[in-house]
């Protein structure tokens, strides 16, 4: 099942599977499942939408909190060689939707986590300091 996201006048599909928990397996809002397949086939599916030459992921770790997830990864073309690159997603229901810093992360100041942050302070800094 794929779930579609509109962004501009594109639309974004992003894979879905089933069951959002944390990495001790607890239950963190809704039904999306955290696990470095299930967010990684989303974050591959985001990547290969961006820019030209942008479209490899390759993840190397996926962190969850509260509904919300962040990979770790290197964004490449495919060559080799590439850029570290975090990616953030909220779970809605069975999906993984991509967000943007802007809208995830609040007004950055000094680094510490902004009162109009979105995304769970345990992952603040993995996915907005990056």
């Amino acid at each position: 099942m794929r779930a579609a996201l509109a962004v501009g006048s594109s639309v974004l599909v992003i894979g879905a599977l089933a069951g959002c928990s944390s990495s001790d397996d607890e239950m963190v809002g809704g039904m999306a499942e955290c696990t470095l397949e299930v967010v990684g086939d989303a974050a591959e599916e985001y990547a290969a939408t961006l820019g030209e030459g942008a479209n490899d992921y390759e993840i190397e770790n996926v962190e969850c909190a509260d509904g919300w997830a962040v990979t770790s990864g290197i964004l490449g073309d495919g060559s080799g060689q590439g850029a570290p690159t975090a990616f953030i997603f909220e779970a809605e229901g069975q999906f993984w939707v991509p967000r943007s810093q802007e809208d995830a992360c609040g007004t950055y100041e000094d680094g510490s986590y902004p009162s109009d942050a979105a995304i769970p302070e345990e992952l603040y800094e993995i996915g907005c300091l990056t």
